[in-house]
């Protein structure tokens, strides 16, 4: 085992620089001992030599972590904890040489406050809302032209659309904020949440304030038989599954 002259750490014989610290070795000395390139040993170096002396130095001994492994760590938590995010606490690992080979860690959870995820709903379901506005406007659209075109095939593909759309955008609403809050075994939960403040919070007031502004009259839209089923069997299983399916993917 080489031991690093900086931090004491035990690395393998053929490591090309501490997996603890980072430093790099320039090679191994007649000695037998690694060197450090462009790094002054300092006092450790000095122990270091009066251990060679008294003996071998007494390090707990740890498991080797390769540079591949410990370069693909910081890129993981560089994407799942924004405060890892700055090059002070990664730099260093992702200088290093190689490729990173495969390497799966599971990212932490977060310790949100219930503020936090109310916030968090809003903001990535209103998001959500606003793409699937524009999708069904789109899809209308086509619906109306199929309709005036006297288009069977039109009007199924249009519909076809209609359903499909909901379902994807409405799961990727849910996929992408149960990827940011990071809650073990609530991911399913929050997605459902996200599909949830869609269907019932902007989905209503917007209807209400266009049936304001065109008619002046106030109205709350109220659900009928097929709305009601469309929202249970489509929407609110898509928004939960995109969750499950987020989960699954950082927190294993």
């Amino acid at each position: 085992m080489a031991v690093c002259p900086h931090c004491g750490a035990e690395n393998a014989d053929w490591s090309d620089f501490c997996s603890l610290c980072l430093a790099r070795f320039s090679g191994t000395g007649k000695d037998g001992r690694t060197s450090m390139q462009g790094t002054d040993p300092g006092p450790a170096a000095a122990e270091g030599g009066l251990a060679s002396e008294r003996g071998p130095m007494q390090q707990p001994v740890q498991e080797y972590v390769s540079p591949g492994d410990y370069r693909a760590l910081a890129n993981e938590m560089a994407r799942n904890q924004p405060p890892y995010g700055e090059a002070t606490y990664y730099g260093a690992a992702l200088g290093s040489q190689g490729v990173a080979p495969r390497f799966g860690t599971q990212a932490r959870t977060q310790q949100l406050r219930a503020m936090d995820v109310i916030l968090m709903l809003l903001s990535y379901s209103f998001l959500t809302f606003i793409i699937l506005f524009v999708c069904r406007l789109a899809v209308g659209i086509f619906l109306l032209g199929a309709l005036f075109g006297n288009s069977d095939a039109g009007l199924s593909i249009g519909t076809a659309l209609f359903f499909v759309s909901d379902a994807l955008l409405l799961a990727l609403g849910g996929y992408l904020i149960s990827a940011k809050a990071l809650q073990r075994n609530r991911g399913w939960l929050i997605g459902l949440g996200c599909a949830a403040c869609v269907v019932f919070v902007w989905q209503p007031l917007t209807a209400m304030i266009l049936i304001l502004l065109l008619t002046g009259e106030a109205y709350v839209p109220l659900f009928n038989l097929v709305g009601i089923l469309f929202t249970l069997f489509l929407e609110l299983p898509m928004g939960a599954l995109g969750g499950w399916l987020a989960e699954k993917k950082y927190l294993g």
